[in-house]
């Protein structure tokens, strides 16, 4: 850094357009537009830092807070922030800020293709071709689910799964939710749908769909023993985030049938 500059702007990964472009030439910028820093790359980089834009593949450690005695502001690229010790940040005076809203109809369209294509076992139907399988039809070849009548239950009903919900109500699904706050009466009149707990949520789902952020609280929520208290053959699909999973014992619950099918996007 220069005797001249304010400070180091660290941008881990590429961005769409050319928003580096914004910052005061006063600035050094530290602009990774290939790809996403690794961490040990990131590590180094913001050692300088006075600001940095985060790629949510990148974690920001208690450590590597430490190690930059210059940082004033994290911009996480990306609704949920898991990855930075924010509060950690926070009580070194270190502001955290998030893009929320400017994927939630992407995401929530996302989340009923992903609905769809493992209700109607799209993937299996293209490797089937892909592989040069497809000998003839036959009366039960891929027989999906359909979705009208079936119960959807929502963990996590936030501005994404909200978007959702409204989305997908024209298949005629019943629909339930669990979240951490119950939404208000207008808001599940609109939406048509109402609050169960956990347990109802997992038993009664069809087609079960995770919007929900990671915390402490969520982490790890579906393990084998939930597996085992939900319906055999129904779906579960994750927008949200991986850990909210078990991944091992989801792999254990495919293979015992507990469940049909997983759609993730995590």
């Amino acid at each position: 850094m220069s005797e001249k500059s304010p400070g180091t702007i660290v941008i881990s990964g590429p961005l769409i357009g050319h928003h580096h472009k914004r910052f005061s030439d006063s600035y050094e910028v530290v602009y990774s537009d290939k790809k996403v820093m690794h961490q040990e790359e990131f590590n180094e980089s913001i050692q300088e830092a006075c600001a940095a834009i985060v790629m949510t593949s990148i974690t920001v450690s208690p450590q590597v807070i430490d190690s930059a005695p210059n940082l004033k502001i994290l911009s996480n690229c990306g609704v949920g922030y898991d990855n930075i010790e924010h509060q950690y940040a926070r009580d070194k005076g270190i502001l955290v800020t998030n893009t929320p809203d400017v994927l939630t109809t992407s995401c929530a369209e996302l989340g009923v293709a992903l609905v769809m294509a493992t209700a109607r076992r799209l993937a299996e139907g293209f490797r089937l071709i892909e592989n040069n399988e497809f000998s003839g039809w036959k009366i039960d070849l891929l027989l999906g689910s359909e979705l009208c009548g079936k119960t959807l239950g929502m963990f996590g009903c936030g501005r994404i799964g909200q978007a959702m919900v409204r989305t997908i109500k024209g298949f005629g699904m019943n629909i339930i939710y669990h979240n951490r706050r119950k939404l208000s009466s207008e808001m599940e009149a609109d939406l048509a749908m109402r609050y169960v707990s956990f347990n109802d949520l997992i038993s009664l789902s069809d087609v079960l769909v995770v919007t929900a952020s990671l915390n402490r609280d969520n982490s790890h929520s579906f393990t084998l023993d939930n597996f085992r208290k939900m319906k055999r053959g129904s779906m579960l699909v994750n927008i949200g985030r991986g850990g909210i999973i078990k991944e091992s014992d989801l792999i254990l619950a495919l293979g015992e049938d507990l469940i049909a099918a997983v759609g993730l996007d995590v």
